[in-house]
C-alpha cells in the first residue's frame, strides 16, 4: 500500500507531511514560505524541486521533478511499503535537466511505511538547507527563530547519539581576561526540533574524551578541571542520555588530552595523554562496558598528542601520531586488546611519511567502500614555538602493515573531522602556524573517496569565524552541526558563541 497523506505544509524550507491511512487521493494543502533565521533563504530563487525516496530494497531512487508550484498528489513519488525511508528534497535555479544550479537540499528522517490499513504511517518533516552555507541552527517550530548552545564552550566533546541526538560534554569557557573556568554542565541538541536542552552535571571537564559505548551510554574520562592551578579530573562518569541515570567511577590515572576509542566488544582503550605538570601518562587503560569497570592493561604506550581509531574488523586498535620522549613518533601502532592485555600486530610497524602531533582521524568511506582511517593534519614538531610546522599531509592507515598517501589539504593542527553517512569526511578549522605564532583557521573541506584511485578534496566557503578546539557532528539529515570552539586569530581569544549547521553538497 502506498502512502496516503491529508496534509502537506512547505514552511520556511519545511516540509511536513501528516499521513492519514484509508485514503485513496486527497489533494493537500500547501503553504509556501522561505524565510530562515538567518543567511540566504532556502528557497531564494528556486524555481523547481526533485523529490526522491531512497531506502533499503530500492535499487535507484524513485525521483519526480516538480515547479516550486508542486501538489503532493502529482509531483511526490509513492513510497513503497518498507523501514527507513527517505525523503530528499533538492531546489534548483533552473531545471535540473537543463543545467540547473543545485542550490538546497533537505532530508527527512528514516521513517516506515506499512502494509496494513489500520497502520499508522510517520510524520515526515524535511528542512531545506543552503548548500555549502554556514547558518545558525533553527528551530524547526519556527525556522526564522535561531537557537543557541546553553553556553559558550571550548575544548568540550560532542557524541552523536543512536536516535541522531548531539550529547555536549564539559570544556572550558574562554574569558576576555585570559581566564578558562571549566564547565562541568552538559546539554543535548535536538534535531528533530531544532534546539539546546540543559543536560545533568558530569564534573567539571576539559581535554577529555566521551566514548559511545554499543548499549547507547556514553563513559566519560579524564579532563582538565581546573587549569589556575592546574587539576585534573579523577572521576569518570558513566551516563545513560535516554535516562539521565548516571554513575562514577575511578580509572587508575588522571589525564588529559589522551586518545579514547571503542572496539566492537565494548572496550574503550585509553592510551597517551598529560598529567597535571605535563608530563606524558604512558599507562594504558581500558574500560569494559560488560562488566561496569575499568580493568587493568599490561603494556605501556609511550605517546602524547596521538589519535586512535578502530579498523574496520571492530578489534584493531590504530594508534598514529603523537611523539614519545624524544619527539615526533613515525610509527603506527595495531593493537588487540583482549580484555586484560596488549598486543602488538604486527613485528615491523608501518612509518608515517610525515611523523605529527595534534593530528586527526576519520574513516574515510561507507561499509561498501573498504573503509579506511585517514590522517590528518597536525604539527611535524612538538613546539610550534621552536619552529615546528602544521601538516598539510593526510595518510591513509591501510592496515596493520601498510599506510599510503591521502590527498593533500590545507595545513593545520587539531582539525574538526566527521565521517559523513555517505562515506565522505569533512575536515572544519583548526591551528595554523605563522612566523613564531599559531591561530586558528576558518577552512573547510570535503574529501571523497573512490574506488581504485585518490580521494578527491573540494574546498567549501570559510566559516564565518576561525576555530580550534570546537566540535563538529553529522546529523541524521547529512548536514553537520559546528558548536563552540575560540578564534584567536586576531591575538585576541574569543569564545565562538553561536552553533551553526552546514549542509555538504551532495555525493550524487
Amino acid at each position: 500500500m502506498a502512502p496516503r497523506f491529508v496534509r502537506s505544509t512547505l514552511l520556511a524550507g519545511l516540509v511536513a507531511l501528516t499521513p492519514a491511512c484509508g485514503e485513496k487521493e486527497v489533494r493537500p494543502g500547501l503553504i509556501l514560505l522561505s524565510a530562515s533565521c538567518a543567511g540566504t533563504q532556502p528557497l531564494a530563487g528556486v524555481t523547481h524541486l526533485r523529490f526522491r525516496v531512497t531506502g533499503p530494497g530500492l535499487d535507484t531512487p524513485r525521483e519526480r521533478v516538480s515547479t516550486v508550484d508542486w501538489t503532493w498528489a502529482r509531483d511526490v513519488p509513492t513510497v513503497p511499503p518498507g523501514a527507513d525511508r527517505v525523503l530528499e528534497v533538492r531546489a534548483y535555479v533552473g531545471a535540473p535537466d537543463q543545467g540547473g544550479q543545485l542550490v538546497s537540499l533537505g532530508r527527512s528522517l528514516p521513517f516506515s511505511v506499512f502494509d496494513g490499513e489500520d497502520e499508522p504511517n510517520p510524520q515526515v518533516r524535511v528542512l531545506l538547507r543552503r548548500l555549502g552555507e554556514f547558518v545558525p541552527v533553527n528551530q524547526v517550530s519556527d525556522p526564522s527563530s535561531c537557537s543557541l548552545p546553553v553556553e559558550a564552550r571550548a575544548a568540550h566533546t560532542a557524541t552523536t547519539l543512536p536516535d541522531g541526538r548531539v550529547l555536549i560534554t564539559g570544556g572550558y569557557r574562554p574569558e576576555a581576561n585570559g581566564t578558562r573556568p571549566v564547565s562541568a554542565t552538559t546539554e543535548i541538541f535536538d534535531p528533530a526540533h531544532g534546539t539546546f536542552i540543559p543536560g545533568p552535571d558530569v564534573g567539571a571537564r576539559a581535554f577529555h574524551t566521551a566514548s559511545l559505548l554499543p548499549d547507547g551510554r556514553v563513559l566519560l574520562t579524564g579532563g582538565a578541571e581546573s587549569f589556575a592551578p592546574m587539576t585534573l579530573q579523577s572521576t569518570a562518569r558513566l551516563l545513560d542520555p535516554r535516562t539521565g541515570a548516571r554513575s562514577d567511577l575511578t580509572p587508575k590515572v588522571a589525564r588529559y588530552q589522551h586518545a579514547a576509542a571503542v572496539d566492537a566488544a565494548g572496550h574503550v582503550l585509553l592510551v597517551g595523554g598529560r598529567a597535571a605538570d605535563g608530563s606524558g601518562v604512558f599507562t594504558a587503560e581500558a574500560f569494559d562496558s560488560a562488566s561496569g569497570r575499568f580493568v587493568e592493561v599490561f603494556g605501556e604506550v609511550r605517546r602524547v598528542d596521538t589519535t586512535l581509531t578502530v579498523r574496520e574488523d571492530g578489534r584493531t586498535f590504530l594508534m598514529a601520531g603523537g611523539a614519545d620522549t624524544t619527539g615526533p613518533a613515525p610509527e603506527v601502532l595495531a593493537l588487540g586488546f583482549n580484555g586484560t592485555d596488549l598486543e602488538r600486530l604486527a613485528n615491523v610497524p608501518p612509518r608515517l611519511r610525515v611523523p605529527r602531533v595534534g593530528a586527526a582521524v576519520a574513516v574515510l568511506g561507507r561499509p561498501d567502500e573498504s573503509p579506511r582511517p585517514l590522517l590528518m593534519g597536525g604539527f611535524d614538531g612538538v613546539d610550534p614555538s621552536q619552529g615546528a610546522q602544521a601538516v598539510g599531509a593526510s595518510e591513509v592507515l591501510e592496515n596493520e602493515t601498510t599506510v599510503r598517501d591521502g590527498p593533500t589539504l590545507m595545513p593545520r593542527s587539531n582539525p574538526c573531522v566527521v565521517s559523513l553517512p555517505d562515506g565522505r569526511v569533512m575536515v572544519l578549522g583548526g591551528r595554523g602556524t605563522g612566523i613564531g605564532t599559531t591561530y586558528a583557521v576558518p577552512w573547510v573541506e570535503l574529501i571523497t573517496p573512490h574506488a581504485g584511485s585518490q580521494p578527491t578534496v573540494l574546498g567549501l566557503p570559510l566559516m564565518p569565524q576561525p576555530r580550534v578546539w570546537h566540535t563538529c557532528s553529522a546529523l541524521p539529515d547529512g548536514s553537520v552541526l559546528v558548536v563552540g570552539g575560540v578564534d584567536d586569530s586576531t591575538g585576541e581569544t574569543r569564545p565562538n558563541t553561536e552553533a551553526l549547521v552546514v549542509m555538504p553538497p551532495p555525493r550524487d
